[in-house]
């Protein structure tokens, strides 16, 4: 009879789909009270980034130290994004009876927002770094990695694109975001960062490894 082993490519597979549904729920916890969205996402591309990496053992201790170390300068760094993010929608949503020109040019604006955001709390969790360069090397490596941004922001707008399809789109994909739907999202970009940070920490970017 064969004996089964806990080195198998099944239980492998089931210890690491767990690993990453725990990370799903600490996230979408850590991210209620809104101020401290910055700092979950900070928290599990650190894990994530890590994982890839193949230097992660223990997801949920690694995310809560994550967390404790980067509330600090990942909250700085939301409220930007926040604020700047909240000054746009308001663009948006009340701006449609400007000109055409005072349009594209919010339209711009929203596009080199999420292009940022896209990078720069992957970047964050990645290197040490003032909040200023982080910002700069975000968008330098949003234009220098043009396809794969687009690819990542769209990953990152689905949970925004569900929600925006209405009411009963919400309440089907509510319990897959809050099982795996973020932290899946999060590991399909840190497959492409993982490349595109090797390749930045090669050519020797303004970052210090962290």
């Amino acid at each position: 009879m064969k004996k089964f082993s806990i080195e198998h490519p099944f239980f492998e597979f089931m210890g690491s789909l767990g690993d990453w549904m725990i990370l799903n729920v600490l996230f979408v916890v850590t991210c209620l009270p809104v101020i401290t969205i910055g700092t979950s996402l900070t928290a599990i591309y650190q894990v994530s980034l890590r994982r890839i990496r193949k230097e992660s053992r223990y997801a949920a201790k690694e995310y809560i130290q994550a967390f404790r170390q980067e509330w600090k300068d990942s909250t700085k760094l939301w409220m930007i994004f926040l604020c700047t993010g909240g000054i746009l929608l308001f663009d948006v949503l009340y701006g449609k009876n400007l000109l055409g020109v005072l349009n594209i040019a919010i339209g711009c604006l929203v596009v080199l927002w999420m292009f940022s955001f896209t990078y720069a709390f992957p970047l964050q969790a990645r290197f040490k770094n003032s909040i200023k360069n982080t910002i700069i090397n975000a968008f330098y490596l949003a234009f220098r990695n043009l396809p794969v941004t687009l690819l990542m922001a769209a990953l990152n707008c689905i949970p925004v694109i569900c929600a925006a399809l209405g009411e009963f789109v919400v309440m089907a994909s509510m319990p897959v975001f809050c099982i795996i739907g973020f932290a899946l999202i999060t590991w399909l970009n840190s497959l492409f960062l993982t490349v595109i940070f090797d390749k930045f920490i090669y050519d020797g970017g303004k970052n210090r490894v962290g």
